[in-house]
């Protein structure tokens, strides 16, 4: 059923409509043929992302929706939107879209990306009816409890929250993600992950307070942000990181396909020693980042090319 502008403009919030900008005919169009949503956390990493998809697979950038370096004026949030043609006769393209920190940045991108998609389809006059946004992949960083080695890409076999609920992935999206994977020769580790509201305490960090109290009462408050950590290791969890879980449960909500990929960067738990402690590898970071992100853009253009609707 075609629901019109009206009905889309109540889900969009944040990410400006294509009427924000002066040509707000050629801002829908750019986003009419999106279907594949890769989400990632930093505001750089869309404009990277475009430019490693044209040089590395030979995909066209079709331009920029949004980013807050060119429009500031027009939005102050972190939403900066890329979008590039997947090289199909049949037109289809994916949005590469920042979200920030957290799961309720996860969460406001799919939300109005999705209307903004249907949306920008009743606008050219075109059956939004028949759109449909088909997966959601994200693409991040990740800390390992588990003995997984610095610039692996962990893929996510299921998701937990804080209160250890579990969210699922696309099984037959991973598999294409792993696939791809190895095709690429990306060295990936599976396992359950959890996504935690809190990256201080939620990641076993102790954070001492103002002013002086006494050794034991301090040494009592960082086992305490420790035994977080004891919980999800003894529920088999390997990964930590801020989004996955979100991810999969809004979009298992809206009938979305969704996957969760991050390389690891620091780790959280020494297996050894049988303790838990805080290493970051900055030499990962640099070397790994994109690297979900080539497995999932890959496995979109595999999954576009078998879609039946």
């Amino acid at each position: 059923m075609a629901r019109g502008t009206d009905f889309w403009s109540e889900f969009i919030v944040h990410i400006p409509l294509p009427t924000a900008f002066p040509d707000a005919k050629k801002h829908a169009e750019l986003l009419a043929n999106v279907r594949y949503l890769l989400l990632v956390g930093s505001l750089m990493r869309p404009r990277r992302l475009a430019k490693l998809a044209e040089e590395k697979f030979g995909l066209k950038h079709l331009g920029t929706y949004f980013n807050i370096v060119d429009h500031y004026e027009i939005c102050d949030r972190e939403y900066c939107v890329e979008v590039v043609d997947l090289g199909l006769p049949t037109g289809e393209t994916m949005a590469i879209c920042s979200h920030g920190i957290g799961g309720s940045g996860a969460e406001i991108v799919i939300k109005e990306m999705r209307s903004l998609i249907h949306w920008s389809n009743a606008y050219l006059g075109l059956d939004e009816s028949n759109v449909k946004l088909r997966c959601v992949g994200r693409s991040g960083t990740r800390g390992t409890l588990g003995n997984v080695p610095y610039g692996y890409v962990g893929v996510s076999t299921a998701s937990y929250n804080d209160n250890l609920d579990v969210a699922l992935p696309d099984p037959n999206l991973n598999q294409l993600i792993i696939d791809n994977a190895k095709k690429l020769e990306i060295p990936i580790a599976l396992g359950a992950g959890v996504s935690t509201n809190f990256f201080w305490g939620g990641q076993g960090r102790h954070v001492p307070p103002e002013g002086r109290i006494a050794k034991h009462i301090d040494d009592e408050r960082a086992k305490a942000a420790q035994d977080t950590l004891w919980r999800f290791v003894e529920r088999g969890i390997i990964f930590a990181e801020m989004e996955d879980y979100t991810v999969h449960s809004v979009c298992h909500s809206l009938g979305i396909s969704s996957a969760s990929v991050g390389a690891v960067i620091a780790r959280r738990y020494d297996v050894e020693k049988g303790e838990f402690i805080i290493d970051y590898d900055r030499n990962a970071k640099e070397k790994a980042e994109l690297l979900p992100a080539q497995a999932i853009m890959t496995a979109f253009v595999e999954h576009a090319k078998a879609w039946k609707a």
